[in-house]
C-alpha cells in the first residue's frame, strides 16, 4: 500500500513540475515575441528574467519601450477616464 502511495505521489510531482515548465517556457516565449516587436533583444530580455525572475519580469513589464510598429494608436488613460 506505501508503495502505491509513493507511486501516486512522484506521478503528482511530476505532472506538476512538468505543467510549470511548460507554463514557463510558454511566458519565455511570449515575452520574446514582445520584445522583436518593441525592437529589443530577445535574447537579452529572456537572459534578464531567466537570471533574475520573478523581478527581472517586473522590470521588463514596467519599463519596456513601445511598440516599433503599430497599427492601433498607443494606449493613453487619460483617453478612456469617464469625466
Amino acid at each position: 500500500m506505501d508503495d502505491l502511495a509513493g507511486l501516486q505521489s512522484r506521478i503528482l510531482a511530476i505532472l506538476v513540475i512538468g505543467i510549470l515548465l511548460i507554463g514557463f517556457a510558454l511566458l519565455l516565449r511570449a515575452t520574446a515575441s514582445d520584445a522583436r516587436r518593441r525592437g529589443k533583444s530577445p535574447l537579452l530580455v529572456i537572459l534578464l528574467i531567466l537570471i533574475s525572475f520573478p523581478l527581472g519580469l517586473i522590470v521588463w513589464l514596467l519599463f519596456r519601450p513601445e511598440p516599433i510598429e503599430s497599427d492601433s494608436p498607443p494606449f493613453r488613460l487619460k483617453d478612456h477616464r469617464i469625466q
